[in-house]
């Protein structure tokens, strides 16, 4: 159970619960005792009515019961009264004579609990004393009644406040949800804000709206965000710093291979130095790439605010810039644009990267005699730069990982670094553009699609 707001209201509800258990077992006892007083005195009142009765006729000791002794018990629970009156001798002078009485003194009347006739009865035992010549006879009047009307009482007293108690409980916890959805709000505010961010986004996070003891977490996520921070620029910065380092010693290898190549030689060392050849371009357009990917990555950190520029013409450089190799896979490479410029907001560099890898992708995946075109239309808002080849497309299951880094999906025998996605992908982010690909509907190949804003709506 890891929620915070489960457990908060844990923390206070299991303690109320407590509370209102134990106020409800005290209000039961309270009802009780005003039960047990309300009957107790019905009794005694009774009991004290009949000892007027009891008096001297024709010197003998006589009992009456008056109406008046026996109305006051009068309610809807229907209970039932018995009551005795005996001398001291044992005689019985009224009432019914198996009533156990409860003992009594001259000085307090005696309660006590019993059972009578198979039901549970209350009964009150008073003491009054006659004279005789002078002579004390005290006699004993008893009165018992059931109890019906006695739990009907306490139920009467207890039930509201146990109503009470539980509308209180119920009010509170309502309370106390709405109170936690309101103050828990900036938090899920915050984690609303993580979620929409981009996965490499690690820029501080705003704690000016969350609780005073909520702010010491934030600070310190943004101390970490801030040292993951330096650590990620360093590595790029190391990346970036290399790739320079390595561009004009592997250029100058290339250089001496193609002249090495030139001289005569056996077959066995001219296969050698194509084989060497082909590692050193390999390696050129890795470092050439991994610039290009250093390039997109500093842009997307807003060094430089997105302007106008012509997609069109970046896309007319690269299909010339790209013919002689596709000229020489047998691909047959061509661009559906207008003369007219296409002005989208992005960068220049990052715009002609985007359009140079997916045309280079496109090549090197498309089989000979097949076909790759270039095509910019406006759609849905956005100018819409489509590169369309007839390759062997991206199976639906590697879609989400193919702009992963140094990933090549199901294609790793064809030439490649695998990072000419993960350039579009950086690059197309820091233009603020959108990248949808797909296979065709008809026959083999791939669609990528790029959404540029257009420069007129920029800002």
């Amino acid at each position: 159970m890891n929620s915070l707001r489960i457990r908060l209201l844990l923390w206070v509800l299991v303690p109320m619960t407590v509370a209102l258990g134990l106020i409800v077992g005290i209000s039961w006892n309270s009802a009780r005792d005003m039960a047990q007083l309300v009957q107790d005195r019905q009794l005694l009142a009774s009991a004290q009515v009949m000892a007027e009765q009891v008096g001297w006729q024709d010197g003998v000791l006589r009992a009456s019961t008056p109406p008046a002794a026996l109305e006051i018990f009068a309610s809807q629970a229907r209970d039932s009264v018995y009551f005795q009156v005996r001398s001291a001798d044992g005689r019985l002078l009224a009432g019914w004579p198996d009533l156990d009485a409860a003992a009594a003194s001259d000085a307090a009347p005696g309660y006590a609990l019993a059972r009578f006739r198979g039901e549970p009865v209350r009964t009150v035992t008073l003491t009054r004393t006659l004279y005789e010549n002078g002579r004390p006879v005290p006699v004993r009047i008893s009165v018992a009644e059931t109890r019906r009307a006695y739990h009907a009482l306490v139920r009467t007293l207890w039930w509201p406040t146990v109503l009470h108690e539980s509308g209180l409980l119920a009010l509170a916890l309502v309370l106390m949800l709405l109170g936690l959805t309101l103050e828990l709000r900036p938090l899920l505010r915050l984690r609303t804000e993580l979620l929409a961010r981009a996965e490499d986004d690690l820029a501080p996070l705003q704690a000016a709206e969350l609780q005073r003891e909520l702010r010491p977490v934030v600070e310190t996520i943004n101390q970490y965000a801030a040292r993951l921070t330096r650590q990620v620029e360093l590595q790029k910065r190391f990346i970036a710093d290399a790739a320079h380092q390595l561009r004009t010693p592997v250029t100058l290898i290339a250089t001496q291979l193609n002249y090495a190549g030139r001289l005569p030689a056996s077959a066995e060392l001219l296969d050698t130095l194509q084989a060497l050849r082909g590692g050193a371009r390999h390696l050129t357009q890795l470092i050439n790439q991994l610039l290009s990917l250093s390039q997109a990555e500093a842009y997307r950190g807003g060094i430089e605010e997105p302007g106008p520029v012509d997609l069109a013409a970046q896309a007319r450089d690269v299909v010339i810039e790209l013919a002689a190799l596709a000229d020489a896979r047998g691909i047959d490479l061509g661009i559906a644009a207008a003369r007219e410029p296409a002005m989208v907001l992005g960068h220049a560099p990052l715009v002609h990267a985007i359009v140079f890898n997916l045309v280079d992708n496109a090549i090197r995946y498309t089989p000979r005699d097949g076909s790759v075109t270039v095509r910019i239309d406006p759609a849905d808002g956005r100018v819409v730069l489509r590169v369309e080849d007839t390759g062997p497309g991206i199976p639906a299951e590697l879609r989400p990982r193919v702009f992963e880094r140094f990933n090549r999906g199901s294609a790793a025998g064809v030439e490649g670094t695998g990072l000419g996605l993960a350039i579009v992908r950086e690059a197309a982010t820091a233009c603020r553009a959108t990248v949808d690909l797909r296979n065709r509907a008809e026959g083999a190949g791939l669609i990528v699609d790029i959404g540029f804003v257009p420069a007129s709506g920029a800002g």
